[in-house]
């Protein structure tokens, strides 16, 4: 009898919703209320699950997500677990780099229209100098050792990691910094000083850092002043 009244129900929910999208008119929403510490505890947990999401990936459907949540409790899913599985790699792996690369490259685009002494080279780096400092004393070998002040921002302004707050220089081999901040330092000599976006392949790509709290495919700005370069072979 139960299943019964359940399958009307859903029926009529049906019927009623197709008759509304024929005659373009929006469902009606009617919301939950919280009516005991169960609704409001479901609720937390909601918003939690929300939050987690925005901040793994925005671009997530909710409709689906919630799909997703009410078949595992009827224990009924629509794709199997290999299915999901290559859904999920597909995604991360293939779909999200493509739309991570289109932000990018329309991002230093404009960047470049908006100051066009931002230029680019072959690598995606995008780069403004600002001083070009002495090409006698260029950084050239991963092993070379630089003396440098930076301060590296992500595409939101939010600091990511700075000498300038405590006043101080770091020095370091070339080959310690990221595949793009090498590229964007050797365009200057000792005493030079460089802007430069780094596309998320030249700074710390799929993998993030955890250590500066930078996501996977994020997108950096470096500003470096080269103060220093002592070359491998060297000898004091």
């Amino acid at each position: 009898m139960k299943q019964t009244i359940l399958a009307v129900f859903t029926a009529i929910i049906l019927f009623t919703s197709c008759d509304l999208l024929q005659r373009n008119e929006a469902p009606v929403v009617v919301e939950p209320k919280m009516l005991n510490s169960a609704d409001s505890m479901s609720y937390v947990m909601g918003l939690n699950l929300g939050l987690n999401l925005i901040a793994a990936d925005s671009m997530l459907n909710t409709e689906m997500v919630c799909m997703g949540i009410r078949d595992v409790y009827a224990q009924s899913h629509k794709l199997t677990d290999e299915e999901a599985r290559n859904a999920f790699l597909k995604y991360m792996n293939w779909d999200n780099y493509e739309r991570v690369k289109a932000y990018e490259t329309q991002f230093l685009e404009d960047l470049r229209k908006a100051d066009r002494k931002f230029v680019a080279t072959t690598s995606g780096l995008t780069y403004k100098v600002r001083e070009l400092g002495d090409m006698k004393s260029v950084a050239r070998s991963t092993r070379d050792t630089i003396e440098v002040c930076y301060r590296v921002l992500n595409s939101a302004g939010e600091v990511v990691d700075t000498t300038y707050y405590n006043s101080d220089t770091l020095r370091l081999a070339l080959g310690d910094m990221t595949r793009g901040a090498q590229e964007a330092t050797r365009l200057i000599g000792k005493g030079g000083h460089i802007e430069a976006w780094l596309p998320s392949t030249l700074a710390f790509g799929s993998a993030g850092c955890d250590s500066l709290d930078v996501k996977p495919n994020t997108m950096l700005y470096y500003e470096i002043r080269l103060l220093e370069v002592i070359p491998r072979n060297r000898r004091y």
